[in-house]
Formats: structure tokens, sequence, C-alpha cells
């Protein structure tokens, strides 16, 4: 099986390494190839592998999601946010930042502005904060 690789990011924890890489077949399905590789000794590696087939991703992803929730002691999914917010818990990006800073100059609320950057308040609040917008305009 002749197969493309798409994507790749690699981290590491302690003393094992990680590999998250999107494949693809030779017939254009794509799948999810995880690899947790360990050294064992000097020039020796264990290896473990996960596949995740296309069809499977999301499903995978929710309950990935779902467990490190549970495992943190959060008591609410951040899909079950989206739903509501659907940028809640995305990275703010510097556009992001830029647009949060000129509408707030504007005297926006922060009631306002969560529904312009479709995040709840608590986060538009923890953001102007961040950027210490209060402190620059009043």
């Amino acid at each position: 099986m002749n197969k493309k690789e798409n994507y790749s990011t690699k981290f590491q924890i302690g003393n094992r390494t990680y590999f998250l890489n999107s494949k693809e077949t030779k017939d254009g399905d794509q799948y999810l190839k995880i690899t947790e590789s360990k050294r064992v000794g000097e020039n020796e590696f264990e290896r473990r592998e996960i596949i995740v087939l296309e069809e499977g991703l999301k499903k995978f992803s929710e309950k990935m999601n779902e467990i490190v929730e549970q495992m943190q002691g959060k008591s609410y999914s951040i899909l079950d946010k989206r739903k509501v917010h659907s940028n809640a818990y995305k990275p703010w990006n510097e556009e992001d930042d830029n647009q949060l800073e000129i509408l707030y100059c504007e005297g926006k609320s922060v009631k306002e502005l969560a529904g312009i950057f479709e995040r709840n308040k608590g986060a538009i609040s923890s953001r102007i904060k961040k950027l210490e917008l209060k402190e620059k305009y009043e």
C-alpha cells in the first residue's frame, strides 16, 4: 500500500515521543496514525501505533476531548459549549485581537463582543484583561 503523508507533528513528554501523522492510502482514503516511541536501550525503541480511519476521526476526537475533560475535572464538554458559542476554547489570533481592540474602542459592550466573536462573556472579559485594553483606553 503506497501511503502519502499529509501532515505530521511530534511532541515529547518525559522519555516518550508521540507522533501524529495524517496519511492517505493510494486509493485516497485518509487516516490518522498515532505512534508512541519509548527508548529502551542505547539504540532501541519500543513503538506502539494506533490507526484511526477517516470515518472514525470525528467520533475519536469527541471521545478524546470527553475523557480529557473528565480527567481534568470539567463538568462540561467543549463540544457542548461550541453548540452555543462556536469559537469557545479556540485560540485567539492576531486578527481577532486587533478586531477586539477596535470594537472595544468603539464602545461595544462585553455582551455585544461575545456575540460578534461567538465566545462567552467570560472569554471576552479575559481577553480584554490580557490585552490590557481597559488600561490603554480608559
